[in-house]
């Protein structure tokens, strides 16, 4: 008895190690091999979406630079020098020459421009939506990094799947064929057997190239191509939690990212608007100049020195531009009706988002109980059949074509599985949650 024990526990280890081996084996190459935070890492320093977003960050604070920049005074200098020959002049026929030089120092102290406050808000309105637009662009990446990892997985498992049934397809297509040369099948029966593994044959050259496919958009995301990924855990009973749409929608309206970006806009066009509308007053400019000449001659004049020092205030009062400043206050006034449209669009789209992903991140916890119901059914028929085989009771194609059951009802669970978890982090960053924990979290349930 003790031995039947021992032997039965011998085959359902044998059983789980070649389930494990079989869902890990990749292609080796010199390409690193990774987890999830590996291929979120080397996107931070390769992602080329992340490396022009903290560009646009840079360039808003430049244009803040630029913008204040008008409150400062405006300080020039000209210096000219120039060498003059006459020939001819009225009233004699000697030619004289002469020679000038001259500079000027200008400065100018803006004193009253209405609308540099209002371009001062727009351009700090600019810099915070470049701050939250990267902020955001940073959390979409943990939400791509986890999709790009999940797609490789299940298209692996899906490939080891299909070259198990390859095997199976094969071992029944040589089983057929003896069967046929001792005359128990006809050529008919044979032939479906040999359908079968060409199907199966072709189906597994379609996901090894989807498999490529997937590897080179690791590549693309990292800028490194990947072969092979850590060891899988299991991945049965990972916790399972839940989400109140309700709760989610009041947060997501006053602190979600593509809220508070659409809302900055408004605020945009809004100081846009009075920017414009503020053009129509004038302007008024304190002005200090120092003008400074040399005039050198051949004549008994000799050299002449001028200095002179004004200072000043410059009034401009905009009259008529053409109609140029009314035509940007309308325009300015429908940009910023568009704004307020979109924001209201957005937190309508968001809100619908969120009750979307929170219904379907229900419906896929209760895919979960059935797919882990249907693989321990399985896992269970399968060591049985595993038992039986010592015994001579099944064949070794009854043993594949159970095997492939149970890799391909795996296969679905983790799918299922896969997907609940890629809506769970969207759903953390509708409430603000989502951060690189997210994924170290995830990776220690995967990876063992």
């Amino acid at each position: 008895m003790l031995g039947q024990i021992m032997l039965t526990r011998l085959c359902q280890n044998m059983h789980k190690a070649r389930i494990y081996i079989i869902l890990l084996i990749l292609i080796s190459s010199e390409s690193f091999s990774a987890d999830i935070m590996d291929i979120y890492n080397r996107s931070l320093t390769s992602n080329t979406d992340l490396k022009i977003m903290s560009n646009e960050y840079k360039i808003s604070e430049e244009i803040y630079n630029q913008t204040s920049s008008n409150i400062f005074p405006e300080i020039s200098i000209t210096a000219n020098t120039q060498e003059i020959n006459v020939n001819k002049y009225s009233g004699a026929g000697s030619q004289k020459d002469y020679s000038t030089e001259s500079a000027t120092l200008q400065i100018t102290q803006p004193l009253f421009r209405l609308y540099f406050f209002d371009e001062l808000n727009k351009a700090e309105s600019i810099i915070s939506k470049s701050e939250i637009n990267l902020a955001d662009y940073k959390k979409d990446l943990i939400i791509k990094t986890a999709e790009l990892y999940f797609k490789l997985i299940n298209a692996k498992n899906n490939l080891i799947a299909s070259s198990i049934k390859s095997d199976f397809t094969l071992a029944k297509y040589n089983s057929a064929t003896k069967l046929f040369n001792n005359g128990y099948i006809s050529n008919i029966e044979l032939n479906k057997h040999k359908n079968n593994y060409d199907v199966a044959t072709v189906e597994e050259q379609i996901l090894e190239n989807e498999l490529d496919i997937i590897k080179q958009d690791v590549f693309i995301f990292t800028g490194k191509e990947i072969m092979d990924i850590h060891n899988l855990n299991h991945m049965i009973d990972i916790p399972l939690t839940s989400y109140d749409s309700d709760s989610l929608v009041v947060k997501a309206m006053v602190s979600f990212d593509s809220i508070k970006s659409a809302a900055l806009d408004v605020n945009i066009s809004k100081n846009e608007l009075k920017s414009n509308q503020s053009k129509h007053y004038p302007t008024v400019d304190l002005t200090a100049t120092y003008d400074y000449s040399d005039i050198t001659s051949g004549s008994r004049l000799g050299k002449q020195t001028r200095e002179s020092n004004s200072i000043g205030l410059t009034v401009n009062f905009p009259l008529y531009q053409g109609g140029y400043q009314s035509s940007k206050v309308a325009e300015s006034r429908y940009r910023y009706k568009n704004a307020k449209i979109t924001l209201d669009h957005v937190r309508r789209t968001v809100k619908k988002d969120i009750i979307d992903n929170v219904n379907g991140h229900n419906l896929l916890k209760n895919l979960i109980m059935v797919k882990r119901d249907r693989y321990r059914d399985v896992d269970e028929n399968y060591i049985t059949l595993l038992k039986g085989a010592e015994s001579g009771i099944y064949t070794d194609v009854e043993i594949k074509t159970e095997e492939y059951n149970l890799v391909k009802s795996r296969n679905e669970l983790i799918e299922a599985t896969l997907e609940y978890l890629l809506v769970d982090l969207k759903l953390q960053k509708y409430s603000s949650n989502l951060s690189v924990q997210s994924l170290k979290t995830i990776n220690k349930m995967l990876v063992w």
